[in-house]
């Protein structure tokens, strides 16, 4: 039996997948503890699993859920700037407080989300076996893949590799806040600074493991060899939302529409979904991502709208999702077989939309093109134009074939058991 850790942030879409390869590692007999800030110890200890805290100083009690409230009321670039400055306050938060957790604890191997960045240095200087757990979208670079914050369809001519490194460049402006946090420690540490290939390497990880599965991705030459796709960090669990009002499903086609729970603040949104849905021989259940809010004023129709949704219920009983792209409710989507209009707000759910665009599942929109009318014809198109359903029920199937959790798992043991890097065959 080993002694693992996991760290990743207080986002809900990273505990969430975190807390299921956590749980995962805990069947194979190993003990482990997920590291996190102070305002996901109840989630985390609710999920069955050991928890240390950390970011303290930068995250004090309530202190992530605060920001969350102002992050959610941002769209595109300064979106994704405020979480540059977020995670830069995470970075400081690693350097200073691993290494002392590392000395007491005495780990095995420590698995960090993606994002964790500052953490994998820690690793580096302290000797720790490094595993890295990619919950969003992968950000490894390649001049061929558009950057995750873009749009972008993937290509190999001149200009859109151009247009890729200068969207990188762009991208990567947003980081430079962490890259600041961290520049001390590592030049401290004779690490070398962060080159653009940091994300690829993530040195000295063993392996890399994703929860996207290898065939929602574009086309790529480069990955690591101790990349590995695996497949959703989910669980199939009964649903414990007693409040949702089943009775008022009526037996028309019904569309779930959500934007997660980050970007989950912008009601102008909200209402145009609702007056896209309006009149369509569809029902719709609009989930505002938020516990113990109101309803945005003024939405069309007669949706019903919830603060908290059972998504994975929903999900098995929906015809299409209305999604912002984030990759959970992405992943999940499409386990069910679901068709669906993405649109993306910031962060990857660019990429994510592009991805369910390029695989025939769905539509996306971007926000500056959005109008009530675009939306309801992208609905109609996807309702009722059959290729989107057949390919979304292909993807189902591929699916249905893997178990993610249980292959991130095996290979994240490997690792710490041989204390060598796992490669793809």
């Amino acid at each position: 039996m080993g002694y693992y850790a996991l760290l990743t942030t207080g986002y809900i879409g990273h505990l969430n997948p975190t807390g299921v390869l956590g749980r995962a590692l805990m069947r194979r007999k190993h003990r482990v503890v997920m590291i996190s800030p102070l305002d996901a110890e109840e989630r985390i200890r609710r999920g069955g699993l050991e928890y240390l805290p950390i970011c303290e100083v930068e995250f004090p009690k309530l202190e992530w859920e605060r920001r969350a409230e102002l992050q959610g009321e941002l769209t595109g670039f300064a979106a994704s700037r405020f979480v540059g400055k977020w995670l830069a306050d995470c970075a400081r938060g690693f350097i200073r407080d691993l290494p002392r957790i590392i000395e007491r604890e005495h780990f095995d191997g420590m698995v960090i989300d993606q994002i964790c960045l500052g953490a994998e240095g820690v690793c580096e200087v302290m000797n720790m076996p490094m595993a890295v757990a990619c919950n969003a979208l992968a950000l490894n670079p390649e001049w061929a893949v558009p950057p995750p914050t873009s749009h972008w369809l993937p290509g190999n001519s001149l200009f859109a590799k151009i247009r890729n490194a200068l969207g990188y460049a762009f991208w990567n402006s947003t980081g430079l806040p962490v890259g600041l946090a961290v520049g001390k420690y590592r030049r401290q540490n004779k690490l070398g600074q962060m080159q653009p290939s940091h994300m690829n390497t993530m040195r000295p990880s063993l392996v890399q493991v994703a929860q996207q599965p290898a065939f929602f991705d574009f086309p790529r030459d480069y990955l690591p060899a101790n990349f590995h796709f695996t497949g959703p960090w989910k669980e199939d669990a009964e649903s414990t939302d007693d409040n949702f009002p089943w009775d008022k499903l009526d037996g028309r086609p019904l569309i779930y529409a959500s934007l997660g729970t980050l970007q989950n603040r912008l009601d102008s949104l909200f209402r145009i979904i609702a007056e896209a849905c309006a009149g369509l021989d569809a029902q719709l259940v609009l989930a505002l991502g938020r516990k113990g809010t109101a309803a945005p004023e003024g939405l069309a129709g007669n949706p019903i709208v919830v603060d908290y949704a059972p998504q994975m219920d929903l999900l098995k009983a929906a015809t299409l999702l209305i999604t912002h792209g984030g990759l959970n409710t992405t992943l999940e989507g499409m386990r069910e077989g679901l068709p669906m209009v993405a649109i993306p707000i910031t962060n990857d759910q660019p990429g994510v939309s592009s991805r369910v665009q390029h695989l025939g599942i769905g539509e996306r929109i971007l926000l500056k093109d959005l109008t009530p009318e675009k939306l309801r014809a992208a609905v109609q198109r996807v309702l009722t134009e059959p290729s989107y359903r057949e390919k979304a029920a292909k993807v189902a199937a591929e699916m249905k074939k893997i178990d993610g959790p249980a292959m991130a798992a095996e290979l994240i043991e490997r690792a710490f058991v041989s204390k060598k890097p796992v490669l793809r065959r």
